[in-house]
């Protein structure tokens, strides 16, 4: 191994333990700061629980869907507990003996779903029971094993070869590949020539794809042509949403693609590719239920007669032998099923952290295609790197970066990916960058373009020029013409605020103008399906959803710019909140946030902000200058955002 990638692995390993102490840190300080009243009204633990009802899941678990025994329903909106976070169901404390870690599966009707394994006990029958956030240790584990394996790798594997590349001093090899015979044909050339750098790069190839650029589309085509050559293809990506994403866009391709994970975690649309749900269906599975209901049957009477004194202490040993050996064969035929389901797909989709589990030991791959590259921290990104001798990553390092909670971690280089030091290091002879883009009507797409890709970006001709009253039944607008709205807020007086007992910044009066600014969009006859708020700060969030109820009942969204990125909407309302005399900004000086923000909408863009406590900042000032060239200033003193009339 050479010294720079040795270096460069044992400061990663170095930082990733700092990271790691800090987490726990936070975590045990955030829970024992906080009273379990005060957690439950922060959103952070949810009390009184009773289930509903409880219904199985693939792979031996069960589904339970909670209720507050109070009766009232669960707001999903006020709960800092997602879709696949790690949780704990105890009584008074996570660490209690009978406390059960479960998984958060999805919302619906007011209730919360959670997946545990096997069955719940009569204690939680009885209800009673608290849902806690879970710490993410597993996390930590997989990322540091990853990163040990990386540095003890042998000069003659193949991850020796990708560890020179990654960060060593070693080229891209180009290899000669058949010509490409696409199986989308309505790839554009930047898409074509991305997949075809894709297959003729070894051991990796790098695919920068900015906002609306067909990211996905073309990660999809290059799985297509692998698979077309005879590969077996490992798809990640950091989060659970962004592999389901690829996954949708896999199937109906006619793939064979299985998707990896925890139930709980994926989208429902995917949930029947999973490989729990596919081992569930295999007749290995029934007669392995048959053997599970027979040993359960056996230890009950087990316990029913030795509480009476009918059985020997002879008998009893020979009826829970029985019981572990219908309980083995009942393992191994479900293994034997996976292993089986496996072996016939060609495309297995994960997460990063997913690559790791123990469903793939044995499996070998001849790709992986790693989706959200730019948002992988290095020593999870390696888990899955680790799979194949050969590896096309794709992100956009001008969005959000990876999640770092330690500053000095963070500014040691564990913000900075494997990606961004591969296309550093080599630039185009590693790099193919998309430049089309199918989202952003030209003016909304312009800034973005000049500010952070160099003014490459294109609009494709069909969205170059669309409009918001060009949808059915919108009314256009006279007082807010133009794709593009800046709405300064300069001078009013609308300060923003922090609670006492709540970190996070929101502004009010700034709020209640951009409710209005989203009542007249409404009124103008768009879909509330067809328009999101968004906004950098969490209590700006729950301010704003507490003013737009009805709108949110009727599908509008509303969430952080972090919890947006690789979504769009036809109307973006973005509200950037800061306003004060010394022109803080807070993270909003990371302009990759703010890149987010103003990427996400296809037709109307209204931002919200105060000129002049933004102006300061180079970035924010030539966004309020390109606003400005296109006739879309608009001072908050010139109107109060009247009600739309026709």
């Amino acid at each position: 191994m050479s010294d720079k990638a040795l270096e460069t692995l044992s400061t990663l390993a170095s930082l990733w333990d700092r990271e790691r102490h800090t987490a726990r840190e936070r975590f045990a300080a955030e829970r024992q700061a906080l009273s379990p009243a005060e957690r439950v009204a922060r959103g952070l633990a949810l009390a009184d629980l009773a289930i509903d009802e409880a219904e199985p899941a693939p792979g031996g678990r069960t589904r339970l869907w909670l209720t507050s025994r109070s009766g009232g329903p669960i707001d999903r909106h006020r709960v800092k507990v997602g879709a696949g976070d790690p949780a704990i169901l105890c009584w008074q404390d996570p660490t209690e003996d009978e406390a059960v870690h479960a998984v958060v599966a999805r919302f619906r009707r007011g209730m919360v779903g959670v997946v545990i394994s096997g069955d719940p006990s009569d204690r939680h029958w009885a209800g009673g029971f608290r849902l806690e956030r879970a710490a993410p240790e597993v996390t930590f584990d997989r990322g540091a094993k990853a990163l040990k394996e990386w540095k003890e790798a042998t000069e003659r594997s193949d991850v020796s070869q990708l560890r020179e590349v990654l960060y060593g001093a070693a080229p891209i090899r180009l290899v000669e590949v058949e010509p490409l015979e696409l199986c989308d044909d309505r790839l554009e050339d930047a898409q074509r020539a991305a997949v075809h750098h894709a297959l003729r790069c070894h051991p990796v190839a790098l695919i920068h794809g900015p906002p609306g650029t067909g990211k996905t589309r073309t990660l999809v085509e290059v799985v297509r042509q692998a698979v077309r050559r005879g590969d077996r293809v490992l798809v990640t990506a950091a989060s659970n949403t962004a592999v389901d994403n690829l996954a949708e866009r896999l199937i109906p391709t006619g793939l064979a693609v299985v998707r990896l994970g925890h139930p709980a975690r994926v989208l429902e649309s995917v949930e029947e590719y999973t490989l729990d749900a596919l081992v569930d269906a295999s007749e290995a599975a029934r007669l392995a239920k048959r053997w599970v209901v027979e040993a359960n049957a056996i230890r009950r009477r087990v316990d029913v007669r030795s509480a009476r004194g009918a059985l020997s202490r002879g008998e009893r040993f020979d009826q829970l032998a029985e019981v572990r050996r219908l309980l083995g064969d009942a393992r191994h035929h479900l293994r034997r099923a996976q292993d089986a389901i496996l072996a016939r797909h060609d495309v297995v989709c994960a997460t990063v952290a997913g690559a790791r589990s123990s469903a793939l030991l044995g499996l070998e791959f001849d790709l992986v295609v790693l989706d959200e590259a730019t948002q992988a921290p290095d020593p999870m990104a390696l888990i899955a790197l680790s799979r194949a001798p050969r590896a096309v990553m794709a992100g956009d390092p001008r969005q959000l970066p990876p999640t770092i909670i330690d500053p000095q971690a963070e500014r040691g280089g564990l913000g900075v990916t494997a990606f961004e030091r591969v296309a550093a290091r080599l630039g185009d002879e590693a790099v193919r960058m998309l430049e089309v883009q199918h989202r952003m009507h030209a003016t909304l797409m312009r800034f973005p373009s000049d500010s952070m890709y160099e003014g490459r970006l294109v609009a494709a001709p069909a969205v170059a020029a669309h409009r918001l009253e060009e949808l059915p039944g919108v009314a256009a607008d006279p007082l807010r013409e133009g794709p593009l709205i800046f709405v300064d807020t300069a001078g009013k007086g609308w300060g923003e605020k922090k609670q006492r007992d709540d970190p996070s910044t929101e502004n009010p009066d700034q709020a209640e103008r951009v409710a209005r600014e989203v009542e007249r969009l409404l009124g103008r006859g768009v879909s509330a399906g067809d328009v999101a708020v968004i906004t950098p700060y969490d209590a700006q969030v729950r301010r704003l959803r507490d003013r737009l109820v009805a709108p949110l009942a009727a599908g509008l969204e509303i969430g952080s710019v972090d919890g947006f990125q690789g979504r769009e909407k036809e109307a973006i309302v973005l509200d950037l909140v800061r306003s004060n005399d010394a022109g803080e900004l807070g993270f909003l000086t990371d302009v990759r946030r703010m890149n987010v923000a103003v990427t996400r909408a296809r037709r109307l863009l209204i931002v919200v902000g105060d000129s002049a406590t933004l102006g300061a900042n180079p970035y924010y000032s030539a966004f309020m200058t390109a606003a400005e060239a296109v006739g879309g200033w608009l001072s908050a003193w010139a109107d109060d955002a009247p009600a739309f009339a026709d």
